[in-house]
Formats: C-alpha cells, sequence, structure tokens
C-alpha cells in the first residue's frame, strides 16, 4: 500500500493520537495558523496504525502533505514550511 493511498489532495491528513504530544503540537500549528487539515486518530484506526508501521513510519504524527509528502514527527519549523506551502 502506497503513501498515496493515505493522502488527501485537498488537505494534509495528521495521523496521530491523542495523548501524543508531537501530534498535539502539529495540530495547534495548523489550528493557529488556521489551516484546516484531516486529523485521523489512530488509537481508533487500528488497521491505518498498521498499514504505517508496516510502511516504516512507528512514530506520531505522521503528516501527509496534499503533494504526497511525509512528515514524521516534523519539527516546529518544518510545520512552519507545511502551513506556508499549503496556504
Amino acid at each position: 500500500m502506497a503513501i498515496d493511498d493515505l493522502g488527501d489532495s485537498q488537505l494534509t491528513v495528521i495521523y496521530g493520537d491523542d495523548s501524543c504530544e508531537d501530534t498535539t503540537r502539529a495540530r495547534q500549528h495548523f489550528d493557529l495558523a488556521p489551516r484546516a487539515y484531516r486529523y485521523v486518530r489512530l488509537e481508533q484506526e487500528a488497521e491505518i496504525r498498521q498499514r504505517l508501521h508496516d510502511m516504516g513510519h512507528a512514530a506520531t504524527p505522521v503528516l501527509v502533505t496534499p503533494n504526497g509528502a511525509v512528515f514524521v514527527e516534523p519539527t516546529d519549523d518544518q510545520l512552519a514550511a507545511i502551513i506556508l506551502a499549503t496556504g
């Protein structure tokens, strides 16, 4: 399964866990921008979590931008760049 199958051509998708500080930080960046995104709670989506893990993306959050770029545990600078690029 390709990462393209997990993306969205219109929005950045954030795959994460509500209990993950990095996921919360990523969502806060998008909320403060404000920039629309889709959030997938991996604690509720075991199949998607497994697919990401099988692709080598075991940490959270995993962000997939509309152009298919993948970021795992992005830094604040990376988040700012993603938001700027998807604006």
